[in-house]
């Protein structure tokens, strides 16, 4: 369990990362966590939990362009991709919880990413969408299924 949890908190480190920045990125989690801890009731682990179940999907949609042409002429075909592993659908549901942060609000970082988790904690907010709206695409493609082998 405690692996699991060094884990995460090196993943959500390396996708906040800025140009090699990582003792920024360290303390941004650091001070979310702190806050976290004085804002809720609840305990971080079962919260931080919370928010990567409701963030997780299974699939993902891949853009691939056909670079042979000509940029005018280039037409992006997507393919749907099972996500197989566990620490990449965690590695996913983080980054869809970064994704989902506005960037050009004044506030800091790590308050906005209080706000974000504490938000797909309670399964509400944009990631929540975002995540819907991705599974839906998903469900629209479903005739690319019959080329996965199912056990």
């Amino acid at each position: 369990m405690k692996n699991k949890n060094i884990e995460t908190r090196k993943k959500t480190i390396n996708h906040i990362m800025n140009n090699g920045e990582g003792k920024t990125s360290e303390k941004v989690v650091l001070k979310t966590i702190k806050n976290l801890q004085k804002n809720s009731k609840k305990q971080i682990k079962e919260l931080i939990q919370l928010a990567i179940i409701n963030s997780i999907s299974i699939f993902k949609l891949h853009k691939i362009e056909n670079k042979k042409q000509k940029k005018r002429n280039r037409k992006i075909r997507e393919v749907l991709a099972f996500i197989s592993k566990q620490s990449s659908r965690i590695s996913s549901s983080i980054k869809f919880i970064l994704y989902s942060i506005e960037k050009k609000s004044n506030k800091k970082l790590y308050k906005k990413l209080n706000l974000k988790l504490l938000l797909t904690a309670e399964n509400k907010g944009n990631t929540i969408d975002l995540k819907n709206s991705l599974q839906k695409q998903v469900i629209l493609k479903k005739h690319l299924f019959n080329y996965y082998r199912w056990k």
